[in-house]
């Protein structure tokens, strides 16, 4: 038997709906839980010119 790893969707749109954003808040608080350290670091200087190097024109 295969288990899913997406929430149940109710049959009924606004129970659905209601599920989903609660689903949202709990993923969001747990992200945030685990990584939001690194959220707070600074970029390091190699990573932010390759990333203006790389902003041009796509023309």
């Amino acid at each position: 038997m295969q288990m899913s790893t997406h929430p149940p969707t109710p049959k009924d749109g606004f129970k659905g709906l209601q599920s989903s954003r609660e689903f949202d808040l709990w993923l969001q608080r747990e992200l945030s839980r685990l990584h939001g350290d690194v959220l707070h670091e600074p970029v390091p200087e190699k990573l932010l010119s390759i990333l203006e190097g790389g902003a041009g024109p796509l023309d």
